[in-house]
């Protein structure tokens, strides 16, 4: 009998409760409502409240749909997780660890750059708000900072979990270079700061 999340599995072969009994394959097949695997490409990433973007170099041009463009072109999002500082505190010849102050660190969002939907210019529109280049002045962070959204799915699109990501705004971007001599996509990578990131699961659970 296994125990996950307060619900009780039969665990049909290899019990894992018996000491020195080899857990293989065979225990992962018999138990697949515990056992199927989380894929890496199903997800969404969505960017909340910036439909109607202003572009970038515009004065009244916006981007109706830029959190649908952002949504469609993700290829890769970091998942949020923070580091903590330590405090030590030393006496004799022993330590003490407590826990410090954490740290989310930056993330890279890898998108494709559809010509149509002008991927490369709706993320441009975004950093514009936290710095525009032809005024030269910093934004406000109400503008600039959004709240973002990461739903990993099942591989029938129900959802697993959900990230909320507080405080998203983007520090740089980088595009892959142009070149005669390749076939490739071009892709458009975010490096994105947040404040804090918190896990999710009401209506999940």
């Amino acid at each position: 009998m296994i125990r996950i999340n307060g619900v009780d599995y039969n665990s049909t072969i290899n019990d894992s409760s018996t000491p020195g009994t080899p857990i293989g394959t065979y225990h992962l097949a018999n138990n697949p409502n515990i056992y199927e695997i989380q894929r890496t490409n199903n997800f969404e990433f969505i960017v909340s409240d910036i439909d109607g973007i202003l572009k970038a170099g515009s004065e009244s041009s916006t981007y109706a749909n830029a959190q649908e463009v952002i949504r469609m072109s993700a290829i890769s999002v970091p998942i949020p997780h923070f580091t903590q500082g330590v405090i030590s505190v030393q006496r004799g010849n022993t330590t003490l660890k407590y826990a410090g102050v954490p740290t989310f660190p930056e993330g890279q969002l890898v998108l494709n750059d559809y010509i149509g939907a002008d991927t490369a210019g709706v993320l441009e529109a975004w950093q514009n708000l936290s710095y525009n280049v032809r005024t030269e002045k910093v934004g406000l962070a109400s503008d600039y900072k959004k709240d973002c959204y990461l739903i990993e799915y099942s591989p029938d699109y129900q959802p697993v979990r959900r990230w909320i990501m507080r405080g998203c705004w983007v520090s740089g971007l980088s595009e892959t270079g142009m070149n005669n001599e390749q076939n490739n996509k071009k892709e458009v990578t975010a490096t994105i700061q947040y404040d804090r990131a918190e896990l999710d699961m009401s209506g999940i659970e």
